[in-house]
């Protein structure tokens, strides 16, 4: 299979920040959960769900209106399970610095329609 990698982008919104325009790390994770799922499933061609999310560092801070970008690439494939890494990055679009935000790994597991292992 060739899908190993997936990326996605989108404009960081009023509703992702708290009061001094940053993003909440809380929905930096979601989207780190949401591009790894997509790859996954992908990946496997069936449902997927969230074993392991390794060790994330905050880098540096995602603001309202940065261009953010999460690209999530396929390390392993077990008979099960898939590890995968994600690197966030985001740009401010009227300086047009780019910042790498945070990276980690995180691991899925394929189910079955009963929500037990499957192989993939």
């Amino acid at each position: 299979m060739e899908n190993k990698s997936l990326s996605m982008s989108f404009l960081a919104q009023t509703t992702d920040a708290n009061y001094h325009g940053n993003v909440h790390g809380g929905k930096v994770m979601k989207w780190i959960d949401e591009v790894a799922y997509a790859l996954a499933v992908r990946y496997a061609r069936k449902n997927c769900v969230t074993k392991f999310v390794d060790d994330i560092e905050f880098l540096a801070a995602i603001h309202i209106g940065d261009l953010v970008f999460l690209t999530a690439t396929m390390l392993h494939v077990g008979n099960t399970s898939m590890r995968i890494k994600v690197e966030v990055s985001s740009e401010n679009l009227i300086d047009q610095t780019l910042k790498n935000n945070c990276a980690c790994e995180i691991v899925f597991v394929a189910i079955d329609s009963h929500g037990k292992k499957t192989t993939i």
